[in-house]
């Protein structure tokens, strides 16, 4: 026995304009729900997002995110359309460095906080470039273990 998630409701001021960003964002319809608006993802027909009016505007929003993958591209052209639709970044930070995949947080126009990692093609890429490294002496080089000397003026 199990559960199945259906839908993210995420409380906001003005659905139907919220709306129009996340669909964009998503790249699915806008449709009509009994006190909101719903937003399903192509090719999702059990999930959707769930946009409904503040039901107690004095209680702090939900801390939930939602995390987002880009299918294809780059995680910084997906970050520059979001900005352009409106989001605002919050934090970028590493998740693996040395294979160059990342995680921007950003806010939607109502400050609502979600995630977009690399990309799927992204991260592919970053496991191709490891599986074919040449893992031989990986490690530091010998005058890398040496001290080194900064001048400060």
């Amino acid at each position: 026995m199990g559960l199945t998630m259906r839908v993210v409701e995420l409380e906001c001021t003005d659905p139907l304009k919220l709306g129009e960003f996340w669909s964009a964002v998503l790249d699915a319809p806008v449709g009509p729900g009994t006190d909101g608006v719903n937003i399903v993802p192509r090719g999702e027909q059990e999930m959707r997002l769930y946009l409904v009016e503040e039901r107690a505007p004095a209680r702090p929003r939900s801390r939930m995110r939602l995390w987002l993958n880009p299918v294809d591209g780059a995680l910084e052209v997906e970050v520059a359309r979001l900005t352009a639709l409106g989001a605002k970044v919050i934090e970028r930070r590493w998740t693996n460095r040395s294979c160059g995949l990342a995680v921007v947080v950003l806010a939607d126009p109502e400050g609502n906080e979600f995630c977009v990692e690399s990309s799927d093609q992204e991260v592919a890429e970053a496991v191709r470039r490891f599986e074919d490294a040449d893992l031989d002496g990986l490690g530091p080089e010998p005058e890398s273990s040496a001290s080194v000397r900064v001048d400060i003026p």
